[in-house]
């Protein structure tokens, strides 16, 4: 994300690291801190207090805030602090001459400094009134024109049982989010209160909706909600938006920008990070990453890219777009060791060229997983209507929100569970590369492989069941298709004696659920259930223990 005309002047000649005004300072320690993590109410919300507590994750010192001494007197010396990251033990500052830097790095707590690049000032933003109702064509599905890049990722049977990110928050890093506020596909955003803050790490306010619409689309693929036209993976999940890319340049600083977004989201209590975002090249040559430094250590966000989903979280982060490119690797922080990167495929599910490759240099499998991101569509910035775009920018936040999906469907289970479930699903599990890693997730087998009690069919008559033993209820659920379907089911004694027998017409639907629930009344023993309609006919033993 460069823009290099607005620094033609910058880089007409070398720069070296006395050019900067902003350097990332790092401390020996945090002794002597106000804060313990014996009281971790001072410096975290309840919900991540909570989310950390339901996974065991301990409290550590990592969490504490910066020893307030130490800030102190870094200020004294007349530099401007920017940004605290309490996972790097570092501040940013912005320093006018060399002599203050000479002054910080004399204090006996500093462990050493590193040029990131320059401050950024405050735009002047303009707001614009929200555009006015008009009708839109409607597409023959609720999905609209979304459906193949959702459908591909077993999305749309997911939202047909109602979990599309109910309870999960979300954040978002991008370069900004243009026309967000006065865009239709995201009025149930704000009408149901859904965007929970908004954060601006660039230019330190809390305004976001300018810059870009690099980041609106990306919110398209998660958040959109116009039936029958564009949606998005996660329509129903909570969302922060936090500006950490300047769009106008790269530097180390925009690293620093998304370590300290990303310790904000986790006192926050956030559960998933999309980050359409990546580094490998910089405006200083001299900041340029080799594909040897692609082992998620020798950068400044990689490392803390993983500690993020040590810390509860799940980070999803695009691959790259350097496939076909002379770099051709994945990039930073894609190549963190717990990051799910994300590659493209085309609308068929093969890969597309631009996708960049793995494996990292310490040859682990990268990308992770990939989805579409090849003419996504996205909602409109202007009005009703859509737009197509290119990129593992969207792959990305297409996959994001389908974990958050799969995740409120189980808000017990830990980010690691999670991810292991959405692994186990991918087409190429048993056999990952690294063009597409694992392959493109079917978030509806994840959701069968950790789901209790039941048993699913597929359109194409494939029986997924992995349940034996039922307690309460037995749960059907059969892929249908955009087709009329007449269901005849009866449950029966191994013996053969009828125990309960249902019939369904089911119109327009991609699934239907029949849920058994009289199981719960059955006493323990050896049943069958037998599952009709005009093209199959399917026989499902099962066992109630109570």
């Amino acid at each position: 994300m460069r823009i290099f005309l607005l620094y033609l002047l910058l880089t007409a000649m070398p720069l070296s690291a006395q050019n900067f005004n902003v350097h990332l300072v790092y401390l020996h320690n945090k002794d002597q801190s106000q804060y313990s993590v014996f009281r971790p109410q001072e410096f975290l919300s309840p919900r991540a207090v909570e989310r950390k507590s339901r996974q065991g994750i301990k409290i550590d010192e990592s969490d504490l805030p910066l020893n307030s001494n130490y800030i102190n007197q870094i200020n004294q010396t007349g530099a401007e602090i920017i940004l605290h990251s309490k996972w790097l033990n570092a501040v940013s500052v912005y320093v006018s001459d060399s002599s203050i830097l000479k002054k910080i790095k004399n204090l006996p707590f500093v462990k050493e400094s590193k040029a990131i690049g320059f401050k950024k000032n405050k735009s002047e933003t303009k707001l614009a009134e929200h555009f006015p109702f008009q009708e839109y064509k409607k597409e023959e599905t609720i999905f609209g024109a979304t459906l193949n890049q959702i459908a591909m990722l077993g999305g749309h049977l997911m939202q047909q049982m109602q979990f599309e990110g109910n309870g999960i928050q979300v954040a978002i890093f991008d370069g900004g989010f243009s026309s967000v506020y006065r865009m239709p596909a995201f009025d149930s955003l704000f009408a149901q209160n859904r965007i929970l803050g908004t954060r601006d790490f660039v230019e330190g306010d809390e305004f976001v909706y300018e810059s870009s619409t690099h980041g609106t689309n990306v919110l398209s693929c998660m958040a959109a909600n116009l039936p029958y036209q564009v949606m998005g993976t996660a329509p129903k999940a909570s969302y922060y938006l936090f500006k950490t890319e300047d769009v106008g340049s790269e530097y180390y600083i925009e690293e620093l920008n998304w370590v300290v977004a990303a310790e904000y989201a986790d006192s926050l209590g956030v559960d998933v990070i999309n980050s359409s975002l990546g580094y490998t090249s910089f405006n200083d040559p001299k900041m340029n990453y080799k594909y040897s430094d692609m082992n998620g250590k020798n950068s400044i966000c990689s490392p803390m890219a993983s500690l993020a989903v040590q810390k509860g979280m799940l980070v999803v982060n695009s691959a790259g777009n350097e496939g076909d490119g002379a770099w051709h690797y994945i990039g930073v922080p894609a190549d963190a060791e717990h990051v799910i990167s994300v590659g493209a495929t085309k609308p068929d599910g093969s890969r597309v060229g631009f996708s960049s490759c793995g494996p990292t240099y310490d040859q682990r499998v990268k990308p992770t997983v990939s989805a579409q991101g090849n003419r996504v569509v996205v909602a409109a910035s202007k009005g009703y209507g859509y737009q197509l775009t290119d990129g593992t920018s969207f792959s990305s936040p297409i996959l994001a929100g389908m974990v958050a999906s799969l995740w409120s469907a189980f808000p017990e289970k830990s980010n690691w569970e999670i991810k292991d479930a959405m692994e186990a699903s991918a087409n190429q599990t048993n056999r990952p590369d690294s063009l597409l890693g694992y392959g493109i997730p079917d978030f509806f087998v994840s959701y069968l492989y950790l789901k209790d009690g039941g048993v699913a069919i597929s359109e194409k008559g494939q029986v997924f069941d992995r349940y034996q033993f039922i307690d309460e209820y037995f749960d059907v659920i059969v892929e249908l298709g955009l087709k009329e379907n007449q269901f005849n089911s009866q449950i029966t004694q191994i013996t053969g004696e009828l125990v309960i027998q249902k019939n369904m017409l089911v119109k327009d639907k991609f699934i239907t659920r029949l849920l058994y629930d009289e199981v719960k009344s059955l006493p323990n023993g050896s049943y069958l259930l037998t599952l009709q309609n005009e093209s199959y006919i399917f026989r499902i033993p099962f066992h109630v223990y109570h």
